[in-house]
């Protein structure tokens, strides 16, 4: 009898000690795949915003244009015109920018290829104007053109001026708690660390 029970003890602690040492790995592999089941539920276009950051952006267009008198070339001056307003920059990150490098105890490390512009929008309300006209031209002709083509170029350029300054900005921490309110829902992760790799380095903040 007392044979029998020392074996079923040594067969309980054999399974204790197996179940302890795979555990970890278990719990590793259910919470990646919990993950990335998330991304892949997401829309194909969908995004993971991270915040926004507000500036003023600028837009000149000018034209010069000149009167043919006797093969000479008289200028008749430049009209110019200059658009203003404040934009408001919309950055995140992709579904499929985001990769698990590892879980442990409690922390989801996370690799992110890249943190991107999603929208630019323009205050049109407090859009500001100015022109300056040639001095042998005419507002109704070259300061109307000039004014549209500015406000043409300001539409085009507001993205590729965000595109410039998003880099420049610390916004990793936004980033962090973003993807930490999309893990709350995944039980046992409580703490998010983020390897960015489309910058040199990272400080990582617990």
């Amino acid at each position: 009898m007392l044979r029998w029970i020392l074996r079923l003890a040594l067969v309980a602690a054999l399974m204790l000690s197996a179940l302890a040492y795979f555990a970890p790995a278990w719990r590793e592999t259910k919470v990646t795949q919990q993950f990335n089941d998330m991304l892949v539920d997401m829309q194909p276009d969908a995004a993971i915003q991270a915040g926004y950051i507000q500036t003023m952006h600028e837009q000149r267009w000018s034209s010069e244009a000149f009167f043919n008198l006797f093969g000479y070339a008289l200028p008749l001056g430049k009209t110019e015109a200059v658009v203003r307003a404040p934009i408001r920059v919309y950055y995140g990150v992709r579904p499929g920018a985001i990769h698990v490098l590892s879980f442990k105890r409690g922390q989801l490390h996370l690799a992110v290829d890249r943190v991107e512009v999603l929208s630019v929008d323009a205050d049109v309300s407090s859009l500001e104007v100015r022109t300056e006209i040639g001095w042998a031209r005419l507002d109704s002709f070259s300061g109307r053109e000039a004014r549209l083509q500015a406000k043409r170029a300001f539409e085009y350029s507001k993205r590729r001026a965000a595109d410039k300054i998003l880099p420049g900005l610390q916004v990793t921490a936004h980033l962090r708690a973003a993807l930490g309110d999309l893990t709350a829902a995944i039980p046992g992760v409580t703490d998010i660390r983020i390897e960015r790799r489309d910058i040199p380095e990272t400080p990582l903040k617990h």
